[in-house]
């Protein structure tokens, strides 16, 4: 009788040993999913940062000057090899959101003088640097656009040759 009740014990435990694992593999799987997460955005930000020190000692090796953006603190900074010439900063106008621009590098196409020496930065379809009062005119597909005070413009349109290239940092 005592082996059957032992039998009958032990035939009954064995399904139920494997069934508390069920939540914690749940919650681990759920763990590492976040994890996963994480370390994917860490490996995102690594690259970017990798990319800017490419882009810098790139610039440095050139002996040209260059502009840094960092859409998210709304600054720039013209450089020249590692020094910084000019930092200034810069409003956003009100079509122009931080997912438009992606990081990384642009080149300077036009530089544009208008009436009364309004003058503009352009870099392709990507990006338009003016003097905060001046509105150039509007093409058919509106260009991201960023001002500045009238006397940092001046010095970006001086120091800056088309061909110029700009790293957007955000």
């Amino acid at each position: 009788m005592r082996d059957k009740l032992f039998c009958l014990f032990f035939v009954l435990s064995v399904p139920l040993i494997g069934a508390g694992t069920g939540m914690a593999d749940q919650d681990e799987h759920a763990a590492l999913e976040e994890l996963h997460q994480t370390l994917q955005q860490r490996v995102i930000t690594l690259q970017r940062e990798q990319d800017l020190l490419l882009f810098q000692k790139e610039m440095f090796t050139s002996e040209s000057k260059y502009l840094i953006l960092n859409i998210s603190e709304k600054t720039g900074q013209l450089k020249y090899k590692n020094r910084v010439l000019k930092n200034f900063h810069f409003i956003p106008k009100n079509y122009f959101s931080a997912d438009v621009l992606r990081p990384g590098m642009l080149s300077l196409t036009t530089k544009v003088e208008g009436n009364d020496n309004r003058r503009a930065l352009i870099f392709g379809t990507a990006l338009m640097i003016q003097w905060k009062r001046v509105v150039m005119a509007k093409k058919e597909k509106p260009i991201p656009t960023i001002s500045i005070e009238e006397h940092d413009l001046l010095s970006l349109y001086s120091a800056m040759q088309e061909g110029a290239k700009a790293y957007i940092v955000q």
